[in-house]
């Protein structure tokens, strides 16, 4: 297994052993010597009680794989997608390719949704962004959330060029895809999906279908104890509930979270959208909820 030699060097200087003392009771100087010359151990139980007398944990010494680095580098991506800083996220990602590596499948519709997703929303490449999105899509053999959200991201991409014929084609199959999905597998990030395919039911006034998919991401975000997202799941919620009956119930309450959340953004959004529809707010309404436990 390959490891990182260069650290066990360090830390065994550090403690002030020689290689002869660092293997003493564990293994051959020859077998210390590799490790820290070659990064290479053919023992799981020497290298641990190596790093064990060193003070070290196996895991932190063991070289990073490709998948590894990639996971790495997504959780980087998403954290970054996720605060819409699209074009830093592209800088970062563009870089890897996965041609000729041996990746999960997982990581791989995860790698392609991102990397189409940057592409289209940070770098307005569209062609580029349909390929990346496409091949996420095709790959079928194990369905997770990346391959909905990159079905959806086509369907964005079509929606940015009003090419609206393609989009609900797009759409309707990620809506379809979502509902089938195992209700107890759906993770958080299912929320930005119920969202999107919110928001475009809305563009095309089906505006029941809209609440429907704003109450599953509601009901998802609470099940999963995040409010990341929950700001425009009930903004969206709120403007066709006003459209399809009338109400402002939802509005107020909109605006209650985003003031207790501190999403400014988003307070100072609907302030105007109060105006122009002449919705008052409540403020003792509000006082008596923002003090309760």
């Amino acid at each position: 297994m390959k490891v990182l030699g260069k650290k066990i060097r360090e830390r065994r200087k550090e403690k002030k052993l020689s290689q002869i003392g660092l293997a003493e009771g564990i293994c051959t100087q020859a077998t210390v010597s590799k490790i820290e010359n070659k990064n290479r151990c053919e023992s799981l139980d020497v290298f641990s009680s190596i790093c064990s007398k060193l003070g070290l944990s196996v895991f932190e010494c063991l070289e990073e794989t490709y998948e590894q680095e990639i996971d790495r580098i997504l959780t980087n991506v998403e954290y970054l997608c996720e605060q819409v800083r699209h074009r830093e996220a592209y800088e970062l990602i563009y870089q890897y390719n996965l041609e000729g590596k041996f990746i999960s499948q997982t990581t791989k519709i995860k790698f392609l949704y991102y990397r189409g997703l940057t592409s289209l929303l940070g770098k307005s490449k569209y062609e580029e962004a349909k390929k990346y999105l496409s091949q996420g899509v095709n790959i079928e053999k194990q369905l997770n959330i990346y391959n909905i959200l990159s079905m959806n991201a086509i369907g964005i991409l079509y929606q940015l060029q009003e090419n609206w014929q393609q989009a609900k084609v797009y759409n309707e199959k990620a809506y379809k895809m979502v509902l089938d999905f195992p209700d107890d597998e759906l993770p958080a990030i299912a929320c930005k999906l119920f969202y999107n395919l919110a928001k475009y039911y809305s563009a095309v006034r089906d505006y029941e279908r809209s609440i429907f998919l704003c109450d599953e991401g509601i009901r998802l975000s609470k099940k999963e104890h995040t409010i990341f997202g929950l700001d425009v799941l009930l903004y969206e919620k709120a403007y066709n509930e006003f459209y399809l009956y009338g109400t402002t119930e939802s509005y107020k309450f909109a605006y209650y979270f985003s003031e207790f959340a501190n999403r400014e953004g988003m307070k100072k959004f609907l302030e105007k959208e109060f105006k122009k529809y002449n919705i008052e707010l409540e403020r003792q309404v509000y006082y008596y909820h923002s003090t309760c436990y």
